[in-house]
């Protein structure tokens, strides 16, 4: 008897001490789901601030674009476009427009004035230099949910713990970044600029013959570099030019049929150059690039003062032209840049296997990862082999592109999340 009494005295010990370990385990699992619940709910709205963020960025930057690609913009003076001051409200009503219109947790999200950056772009540090406004490239957000705007979120199950709200914040970036590509025809000149170049290292002048110390190189788009090929490709590009819009005054359809006339005039070639034009290049591709100099392509005949774009006195008795000459003298009444004393032209970024400052001397097939809008100045006359090219160390404005990377002064209008 005393064995059976002693052994229902051990089990009621047992249930006593059991229904403590109960209470312990269910605060615990109370605590794991709240953990589940409230994170869960914390990370929605962190996702959903997150998306209000990235639309408010690319509004923000989408103005800057569609500033760039207006005809108002367009109509300013080079002096006058890279001076370009933009007025900040302007921007923020944009900004915060895009996010009162998104919702994060139920709310429209407001956006303080304190949380918007405009500035330009800084691909080194992942974020956005606010130093001026002065023809920015690029606006980041903060979007929140705390004390600073919108209010903390509200917790379920975490207020057993007198967690009552959670504060919740999305920071995005975006930027007008570089064309990943250019068009047929688009590119016309035999050179392209080292990534050192930009955006840092960036020279006023640069002297593309020779190119040892200019961070710049030869290339004959994507054929091997040949001196004889190279020349023929050159005189091909003004036979092939068209404008595209049959606009052209000298034109018939689009053609340019005063362009083989001209050179045949001025410079009694004896043969037909090859028509074609270069064909549409992407960022990722490669040229064969080649530094130094390339003398034949300044040998020949060239045109005098007295040119005016279709007729003029040629010096040199040549029975072919210099083709860089002939091509300056062909283009620059044709860039539609209102200056028929330069040329103003898209050209290659190439990679560079040398840290900056400085760079390699380009004797290879090299990557292409940006390009590059640039203004060639009157080459000298033969015996120089020289051509010397101004880059606009600002940044240039080409409509309707994006998607490429940070190297060149050419962006598009259209605007990619960065951050």
């Amino acid at each position: 008897m005393r064995s059976v009494l002693g052994q229902r005295h051990q089990e009621k010990n047992a249930r006593g001490a059991v229904l403590p370990m109960v209470g312990v385990l269910l605060i615990v699992f109370l605590g794991i789901a709240a953990l589940a619940i409230d994170i869960g709910y914390r990370n929605t709205t962190k996702n959903e601030l997150q998306n209000v963020a990235d639309a408010a960025a690319l509004a923000g930057a989408g103005y800057l674009g569609s500033v760039y690609a207006s005809q108002a913009y367009k109509n300013l003076t080079q002096s006058q476009s890279q001076n370009y001051i933009f007025n900040r409200s302007e921007i923020v009503d944009v900004v915060q427009a895009a996010g009162l219109a998104n919702l994060a947790a139920g709310v429209n999200i407001s956006i303080n004035d304190d949380d918007i950056i405009i500035g330009n772009w800084d691909p080194d540090t992942l974020s956005v230099n606010p130093a001026t406004l002065v023809i920015p490239d690029a606006v980041q957000v903060i979007t929140r949910r705390d004390d600073q705007a919108n209010s903390p979120i509200s917790t379920f199950f975490a207020q057993i713990f007198n967690f009552d709200t959670l504060a919740v914040e999305a920071v995005a970036a975006a930027a007008l970044s570089g064309p990943s590509w250019v068009t047929e025809g688009e590119l016309k000149t035999p050179f392209g600029l080292s990534q050192n170049v930009f955006p840092n290292d960036c020279k006023d002048l640069i002297a593309f013959s020779p190119t040892t110390e200019s961070c710049a190189a030869w290339h004959n788009f994507f054929d091997p570099i040949n001196a004889s090929k190279m020349e023929e490709k050159l005189l091909g590009l003004i036979q092939g030019d068209a404008t595209g819009d049959g606009s052209c005054e000298f034109c018939d359809g689009d053609r340019l049929l005063n362009g083989p006339e001209w050179l045949t005039a001025n410079f009694d070639i004896n043969k037909e150059p090859d028509p074609k034009v270069t064909p549409p290049t992407e960022a990722s591709q490669e040229f064969n690039f080649q530094g130094g100099t390339i003398s034949s392509l300044f040998n020949g005949g060239y045109l005098g003062s007295d040119y005016n774009g279709n007729t003029g006195t040629v010096y040199a008795n040549e029975k072919k032209p210099a083709p860089m000459l002939a091509l300056f003298d062909y283009f620059r009444y044709r860039d539609g840049d209102d200056d028929d004393s330069v040329w103003t032209a898209t050209i290659p970024v190439y990679k560079d296997a040398v840290a900056a400052p400085g760079c390699m001397n380009a004797n290879d097939s090299l990557e292409i990862v940006g390009f590059a809008r640039i203004v060639v100045i009157s080459p000298d006359p033969p015996p120089s082999s020289n051509i010397q090219v101004h880059v606009d160390c600002n940044m240039s404005i080409i409509e309707g592109r994006s998607g490429g990377g940070n190297y060149g002064n050419l962006k598009g209008s259209i605007p990619a999340l960065v951050r």
